[in-house]
Order: C-alpha cells, then sequence, then structure tokens
C-alpha cells in the first residue's frame, strides 16, 4: 500500500456523526424562531389587531351584554376570541415562500437535509409564534380581571393546548399556499380566509340567542366549537366547563388539523415533484 492511498491515522481523522430526521428538525426550528426574534416588529400586527378588536367589542357591548346576553364578564367572554385571532396570523407562509423565491429551498434542497423536516420546522417555528401570543394574551386576561375555570393553572393550560393546536392547524393553511403555488402575494392573502370563519361563530353573542340562517352556519362552523371550548376555560363567559364542550373543540381542532396537515403533504409533494 502507497503512501497516497494509505489511510490516515485515526488522531488526524475527522469523524462526523451523521444527523438523523430529529436533528434536521431541530436545526430547522431553531432558524424560524431565530428568524421571527431577530424580527420582533412581525408580533405588533399579530397582536395589534386582536387587541384592538378585544377592545372595541368590550368598549360596545360590555355594558350591555349583562342585562342583554346574560354575560357578567364581557371582557372574559371576548378573550377566547382575542387569542385564537392572534393564533390565526401566522407568517409560516410567508417565511416558507420567500425561501422558495429567493431560491433557499433549492439550495437546501440539495444538502443532506430531509425534506419534510424542512416543512416541519417551519410549522414548529409558528408553534413558538402561537405560544408566544396566546401567553402574552393570557397575561392580560389575568390583569384584567379574567379568572380560569378548574384553577388559574389547570385553565390557562388548557386553553393554551387548544389555542396552540388551532394556530399550528391555520398555520399550514399559508404553509400549503406557499408550497403549492410559490407565490408571496397568495400566500399574504391567506389571513383573509379566517375572517368569513371568525364572524361565523358566536364571537360577540352566546349561541342560544342566534336564530335563523346565521345560527345554521355558526352551528357548521369548526371554529365555533373550538371557541365554546375555550371559554369554557374561563370563568364568567356563559359556558360551562364540562366534558362534552371541551372534547368537542379538542375534535373539531384535530379534524381542523388533519385536513390542513393533509392539504400540505399535498402541496409538499408536488414542490418535491418539481424539484
Amino acid at each position: 500500500m502507497t503512501a497516497a492511498t494509505a489511510p490516515a491515522p485515526a488522531s488526524e481523522r475527522t469523524l462526523a456523526t451523521p444527523s438523523g430526521f430529529a436533528s434536521d428538525v431541530l436545526a430547522l426550528t431553531t432558524r424560524s424562531i431565530r428568524a421571527l426574534l431577530r424580527e420582533p416588529e412581525s408580533f405588533i400586527p399579530a397582536l395589534a389587531i386582536p387587541l384592538f378588536f378585544f377592545v372595541v367589542q368590550i368598549g360596545a357591548l360590555g355594558k350591555i351584554a349583562g342585562p342583554a346576553f346574560g354575560i357578567k364578564n364581557y371582557a372574559a367572554f371576548q378573550l377566547p376570541v382575542a387569542v385564537l385571532f392572534a393564533s390565526a396570523n401566522t407568517a409560516g407562509g410567508n417565511s416558507l415562500v420567500l425561501d422558495i423565491d429567493g431560491g433557499y429551498w433549492d439550495k437546501l434542497s440539495l444538502t443532506p437535509v430531509r425534506r419534510p423536516a424542512m416543512v416541519i420546522g417551519t410549522l414548529l417555528g409558528e408553534m413558538f409564534s402561537v405560544v408566544s401570543y396566546s401567553v402574552l394574551l393570557t397575561l392580560l386576561g389575568l390583569a384584567m380581571g379574567v379568572r380560569y375555570a378548574g384553577g388559574e393553572l389547570g385553565g390557562a393550560l388548557g386553553l393554551l393546548a387548544l389555542t396552540v393546536l388551532f394556530g399550528v392547524g391555520f398555520a399550514s393553511v399559508s404553509v400549503a399556499v406557499a408550497l403549492a403555488t410559490g407565490s408571496v402575494r397568495a400566500t399574504q392573502t391567506t389571513f383573509v380566509i379566517f375572517f368569513p370563519l371568525l364572524f361565523l361563530t358566536p364571537g360577540t353573542l352566546p349561541r342560544s340567542l342566534m336564530q335563523g340562517w346565521f345560527k345554521a352556519a355558526v352551528s357548521v362552523n369548526p371554529i365555533t366549537y373550538v371557541l365554546e371550548a375555550g371559554r369554557a376555560f374561563i370563568q364568567e363567559t356563559g359556558v360551562a366547563f364540562n366534558v362534552a364542550t371541551v372534547s368537542k373543540g379538542f375534535i373539531a381542532a384535530l379534524a381542523f388539523c388533519a385536513l390542513t396537515f393533509s392539504l400540505t403533504a399535498l402541496a409538499f409533494r408536488r414542490r418535491a415533484r418539481m424539484g
């Protein structure tokens, strides 16, 4: 064996540990979170819009909510609406479509990184955003005198879990659009989908006071049951904390996630075939 072909001594070898799927997901999740932290101004619109509607609704209907709707604490009644609103204001698809448009997706595809990890890392980064928004709004509710059913910690954690589940499901909508179209403009408009779904809910008054076609539309909207389950975790909302209400909310959120994750998977397969 010649000197040119002889193996290098063990002390001079570079021993690299092959990365696994979990390592890829962790690395890309960390990248997504760092990108969010580098642009804290992106948090302002995500919180300002829900807070605006929260304050306006309380100012407009807070004083008449008791005699008209039988709601003792209208701030408590509106807090889950603000939390769900903020959780739907995610930018996962926006960051992903910028990677696609700028060519970073193609460059990353040439590396040994598993492609599914590129999408999962983006969604987990959005989970960080949803948790941040929810915690801030939960603390705001506590400062305003909102109290949680089943103990402060248990009720707050239940609302947080429900919100994160719904928020990640909604984030996958924008991710699916980003993967399917590669268009920045199309991806940025996905938030508009949430508006009709939000207004076709008992966001302003209890469902029992609704009538006609509007009540029928509200009853088939899955976000209605997510919202009512969120209210079940809060005292003085007119929605009793019971297993049936909470179960319907989590089932609706899981069904919503199953649908949106399926759309994301189909869009990802299309993007992978495109190279």
